[in-house]
């Protein structure tokens, strides 16, 4: 299910870490549906969250620390697999937020105006070039877990071709895959161009990628739907399909 919401905003700029304001929208509506429970559902424990967003913005401008666009509009596109719902009780919890003034940054504003679902494509091969959607990049961690730090990788790194693969098989692993679809990943190429984020006051490094990758046909999808590599959830890895071969 993919569904995208229209925004209006009181200035048309947004501090460079915007996520964490996306984020908190996204939780204050949940907590405000179903009794406040799907806020438990989703964001209680560290389970991984089947849904990814990108946000869209006209003429986009980056500084250190700003995050500037054309007017007083953006979107925000949501992607998710539904096989818990979740898109569903995404435009739940959105739809009775429409119309409401959220307050972000700096005495800043924003007020959804509209949501519309837009259309999903099905994947009917094993092997699918991939895009990254406009605002969405791809994020390869490797995370330690004795010392708790996470390290990041680009297309500039040697290794990346390596890293990206197993990180979608890292992904496949933890949705369940049985071991033989997880195996099946293959990364056949992957292009692209070297960004920093700021992320939570921290800046990582990210890749707007175009990348060809084969397996079985449900694994393509759900990276499509789900999105590829790590912190989906929090805007990034959302993809789409340029063909399949």
């Amino acid at each position: 299910m993919r569904f995208k919401l229209d925004f209006i905003i009181d200035q048309s700029e947004l501090n460079a870490d915007y996520r964490r304001y996306v984020l908190s929208f996204i939780k204050n509506a949940l907590s405000q549906s179903v009794n406040g429970d799907l806020l438990g559902r989703y964001y209680t424990d560290t389970n991984t969250k089947d849904f990814t967003w990108t946000m869209i913005v006209s003429k986009p401008q980056f500084t250190k620390e700003k995050f500037r666009f054309a007017d007083n509009r953006f979107s925000l596109v949501f992607s998710t697999d539904d096989r818990e719902q979740t898109g569903m009780y995404l435009m739940l919890a959105f739809l009775n937020q429409k119309n409401r003034r959220y307050p972000i940054d700096e005495g800043n504003f924003i007020t959804l105006k509209n949501i519309m679902q837009l259309d999903q494509k099905e994947i009917k091969s094993t092997t699918v070039r991939f895009v990254t959607m406009p605002g969405s990049s791809l994020v390869v961690r490797e995370h330690d877990r004795e010392t708790n730090r996470d390290t990041y990788y680009s297309c500039e790194d040697e290794e990346y071709a390596g890293r990206l693969e197993q990180a979608l098989k890292t992904q496949a692993e933890m949705a369940d895959f049985p071991k033989s679809a997880v195996e099946s990943i293959r990364l056949q190429s992957v292009t692209g161009r070297k960004i920093v984020v700021k992320y939570y006051g921290i800046y990582l490094d990210a890749t707007i990628a175009d990348f060809t990758v084969s397996g079985e046909t449900k694994i393509l999808q759900y990276f499509y739907q789900n999105g590829a590599c790590s912190r989906r959830s929090s805007g990034f890895g959302m993809v789409d399909i340029v063909e399949e071969g």
